[in-house]
């Protein structure tokens, strides 16, 4: 992605800011993974860039950051949403400089642990 200024313009490959945002988001008690989704798919294939469950937009050296994922069973859905929010805006202005505009969280499923229903016996 190209970001200009007023010395000129500064380049930060696609997959720097995927690696920021993807550490900052598994960093989140409660999120399991971030997912990729047939929209997703669909979309590379005409061209827009989104990489493993992650879509970034720069528009007007503003940010859109787009985070598909898979909650934990027994964690607070908007909670973990608004620390992953918090992290990934954090992590990526601190890092880049950058500007974000906004993210949107898109939760695709829920994590079922299996062995918190089991009885020792």
């Amino acid at each position: 992605m190209a970001f200009s200024n007023n010395d000129g313009i500064v380049q930060i490959s696609d997959d720097v800011l995927v690696t920021i945002v993807q550490t900052a988001t598994l960093e989140i008690d409660g999120v399991h993974s971030i997912n990729k989704t047939l929209a997703n798919e669909i979309i590379g294939k005409f061209g827009k860039k989104s990489f493993k469950g992650i879509s970034i937009l720069n528009e007007n050296n503003k940010l859109t950051i787009n985070i598909n994922l898979t909650i934990k069973q027994d964690y607070k859905i908007l909670d973990v949403a608004k620390n992953v929010q918090l992290k990934v805006k954090n992590a990526i202005e601190n890092m880049t400089g950058l500007e974000i505009d906004k993210i949107n969280i898109n939760v695709v499923s829920i994590w079922l642990n299996k062995n918190t229903d089991k009885k020792e016996d």
